[in-house]
């Protein structure tokens, strides 16, 4: 799996949209549209339960970092499925907290594990990478791979074009795909 995060962050906002045809019979789902800045164009649209609209809809009133999760496909005329989503910190301590208090409640009793290391000053910097959750809420469709050598340029790719507004539905696009192939 490939994650691909914008490193700028974006101002996005979203709209209900009509959904004739789309949303099924006594489905609750919302058709939703997301527009990035100024752009008159929608750059990801989404069917949503309405809890996910409304986590978004307060996640969306800053800017946002946006990344891009997709399986690289075995070969190169395959079409990418990806999913676009918000990057949400997350803190490792406390995730850590949690996860020990939770899973290992016999770990208070034993003390500090690590005390057998010593004291290892110099060796290796004790950097912390941030630790970041997708919040995946869109499909983006990618047909004919642009940078089929470079997956990620790939991925960057296919947002910065889906956030200028220049993506079709990938249903409109496999249409136009089959005509062409005529």
């Amino acid at each position: 799996m490939h994650v691909y995060l914008r490193e700028d962050q974006v101002r996005l906002r979203m709209e209900e949209v009509d959904g004739q045809g789309l949303v099924p019979d006594g489905s609750d789902l919302v058709p939703t549209a997301f527009f990035a800045a100024n752009n008159p164009h929608p750059s990801f649209r989404a069917l949503l339960p309405p809890d996910t609209v409304g986590v978004l809809r307060d996640a969306l009133g800053e800017p946002v970092t946006l990344g891009v999760l997709a399986e690289e496909p075995e070969n190169d005329s395959i079409e990418i499925r990806a999913m676009v989503g918000l990057a949400v910190p997350i803190d490792a301590s406390e995730a850590l907290e949690a996860e020990e208090g939770e899973s290992e409640p016999w770990r208070a009793s034993i003390g500090d594990s690590d005390a057998w290391r010593g004291d290892e000053t110099g060796e290796f910097e004790d950097t912390e990478v941030p630790r970041t959750a997708l919040l995946a809420f869109a499909p983006l469709v990618r047909i004919k791979r642009r940078f089929p050598a470079d997956f990620g340029e790939e991925l960057a790719d296919l947002l910065e074009t889906a956030l200028a507004g220049v993506t079709r539905p990938a249903l409109e696009a496999r249409v136009d795909q089959m005509l062409d192939d005529l």
